[in-house]
C-alpha cells in the first residue's frame, strides 16, 4: 500500500504544480473562500471558459450576486445556463429558473451569444477532442514490427528497489523502420523509467506508411510496463483500493485527482475493467487548469500517433500553450520541437529559442538537449553558442549517450569551434551507434566528410 502511494506522491511531483498567477480550481475557490471576489471571479472565468462546469456555476452566481463584477442577471442566466449543458448543479438551474420568464428579446441575444462563443458545441468544436470517426486510424499511421524486451533496459536502481512502472513513449519513424529522438510523455514512478523507454523504442522495429510504394516517416506512440513481478494480474486489493478512492475524488471534480485517476488507468490497464478513458479524465483536469493535464491533452491533440482523436494542431497549441505560460517545462520543450518541425519565419525561430530557454531553466531535459542541437548547429552565427552547447550536453550526457544524435551534436559542437579531430570521434562514434540500431545513416556519414575536411556543418540534425 505504501509503495503503491509512493507512486501517485511521484506522479504529482513530476511538474504538476501550478504557476503563480495561473487560474485553477484551487486558487479560484481560495480567493472566493478569502472573499477577494475580484480575483476569484477572473479566475473562476478564465476556468469557465474553458469548459469547467462548476467554474462555469460560479461565475454565473458571480454575475446575479454582483461578486467582483458589476452585476449582470444576463450574462449570469447565460452562464448559468452553459454550466447546466455540462452537469452544473442546482445553483446553476435556479437561476435560469428565476430568470427565465423576464427574459426580453433583446436579453436572449445577449445569452445566445454568449454561447455561440462559450456553450458546449463551441467548446467541442474550439478546443475539446474529437474522437476518429469509426473504421479510422489517424493520419500518417505506423505499425509495430518487433519489441525489444523491456528486461534488457530495466533501471538497475529501480530494480534493487523493487519498483515497477510504465512510461508513455512517442518516437517519430524513419522511413528506415528505425526510432528518432524518442519522446516520453510521462512515467509513473516520475522519471524512473524515461531512459528505458526511450532506449526500449530506439531497439523496436516498426513498419512505417508507404505513399505510392515509398516508406515514409510517421509518428508512432505506445507504453511500456517494467514489472518487477512480471505481467499484471489485475492488481491487488489495495493497489484496487486506492484506484477506487482516486476515482471517488475524481468524480467528486477535484482536478489533481482527475489527472492521477488518468494516469492511473494508463499505468494500470489490466485494472481498468470499466474501460474508462485517460483521456476523457485529462480533459475534465485540464479545464480545471492543471498544467499537467492541459500538456497531456495538448500533445494527444497535437500526436500524428494512432490514438483515438483526431489530430488538430491549433486545438493542441492553445493547450500546451496553456500548460507553457503556467511554467510547464515538457509543454515548454514541446511548442519549440513543433515550431522547429518545418523552416520557421524569423517570429516562430524567436519563438522556438525563447521556449527553449524556459524549458532549460527548469532542468528540462529535452529543453537542454534540443537546445544544445540549435546552439550547436544553426545556420545563423548570431545564434550559435557551440561551447553552450557542449555545457548542455554535458549536463544530461548519462541520460542520452545511448543515442547517437548526441554524439551527432557534440561533434557540430567540436567543427564550429574548429576542433575538427574531436568532431571526427564524435560523428564516427554517432556513426557506429546508428548503424547498430539500423539506421540509414547517409546524412551522419555526409556530416563526417565535413569534418574531414575540416568544415562545420548547419542545418537540422533531426531530418533524416
Amino acid at each position: 500500500m505504501k509503495k503503491y502511494l509512493a507512486w501517485c506522491v511521484l506522479v504529482l511531483s513530476a511538474g504538476l504544480s501550478t504557476a503563480q498567477g495561473a487560474a485553477d480550481l484551487y486558487a479560484a475557490t481560495a480567493a472566493s473562500d478569502k472573499q477577494d471576489y475580484a480575483r476569484a471571479f477572473e479566475l473562476f472565468r478564465e476556468l469557465a471558459e474553458l469548459g469547467h462546469p462548476l467554474a462555469q456555476e460560479n461565475l454565473a452566481v458571480m454575475y446575479v450576486n454582483g461578486e467582483g463584477v458589476k452585476r449582470d442577471n444576463i450574462l449570469g442566466y447565460a452562464w448559468a445556463a452553459i454550466a447546466i449543458e455540462n452537469g452544473g448543479g442546482d445553483a446553476a438551474r435556479g437561476i435560469v429558473a428565476q430568470l427565465e420568464p423576464h427574459l426580453t428579446p433583446g436579453a436572449r441575444k445577449r445569452i445566445a451569444d454568449v454561447q455561440a462563443q462559450f456553450g458546449k458545441a463551441a467548446l467541442e468544436e474550439r478546443l475539446l477532442p474529437k474522437p476518429l470517426v469509426d473504421g479510422t486510424t489517424g493520419s500518417n499511421a505506423c505499425r509495430m514490427r518487433s519489441v525489444a524486451n523491456p528486461d534488457n533496459y530495466y533501471p538497475v536502481d529501480a530494480k534493487n528497489k523493487g519498483l515497477s512502472g510504465t512510461v508513455l513513449v512517442e518516437a517519430t519513424i524513419a522511413p528506415d523502420g528505425r526510432a528518432r529522438d524518442p519522446r516520453v510523455w510521462y512515467s509513473i514512478p516520475a522519471k524512473t523509467f524515461d531512459e528505458a523507454g526511450r532506449q526500449l523504442a530506439l531497439n523496436n522495429q516498426y513498419w512505417p506508411p508507404k505513399v505510392n510504394g515509398v516508406e515514409v516517416p510517421c509518428v508512432m506512440r505506445f507504453k511500456v510496463r517494467f514489472d518487477i513481478n512480471g505481467p499484471g494480474d489485475g492488481g491487488t486489493a489495495k493497489q484496487k483500493r486506492v484506484l477506487a478512492e482516486q476515482k471517488v475524488k475524481a468524480d467528486a471534480g477535484d482536478p489533481l485527482s482527475q489527472l492521477m485517476y488518468g494516469m492511473l488507468l494508463e499505468f494500470r490497464i489490466d485494472m481498468n475493467v470499466d474501460k474508462d478513458d485517460p483521456l476523457s479524465w485529462f480533459v475534465k483536469a485540464a479545464q480545471g487548469g492543471v498544467p499537467s493535464a492541459q500538456y497531456l491533452v495538448g500533445m494527444h491533440m497535437l500526436s500524428r500517433a494512432t490514438n483515438g482523436v483526431e489530430a488538430n494542431d491549433d486545438k493542441g497549441l492553445f493547450w500546451l500553450q496553456r500548460a507553457a505560460d503556467a511554467g510547464q517545462s515538457d509543454a515548454q520543450a514541446a511548442i519549440a520541437n513543433y515550431l522547429l518541425r518545418s523552416n520557421p519565419d524569423a517570429g516562430a525561430l524567436e519563438k522556438a529559442y525563447a521556449l527553449l530557454e524556459r524549458a532549460v531553466a527548469s532542468d528540462n531535459r529535452d529543453g537542454k538537449f534540443h537546445l544544445a542541437a540549435l546552439l550547436a548547429t544553426s545556420p545563423e552565427a548570431a545564434r550559435r553558442d557551440p561551447r553552450r552547447a557542449l555545457d548542455l550536453l554535458a549536463q544530461i550526457e548519462k541520460e542520452v549517450d545511448f543515442d547517437p544524435y548526441f554524439f551527432e551534436i557534440r561533434a557540430a559542437a567540436q567543427a564550429m569551434l574548429g576542433n575538427f579531430a574531436e568532431a571526427q570521434a564524435d560523428q564516427n562514434l554517432a556513426l557506429k551507434k546508428a548503424r547498430k540500431f539500423g539506421w540509414n545513416a547517409k546524412f551522419a556519414q555526409s556530416r563526417l566528410d565535413n569534418y574531414k575536411a575540416s568544415k562545420p556543418w548547419t542545418g537540422n540534425l533531426f531530418t533524416f
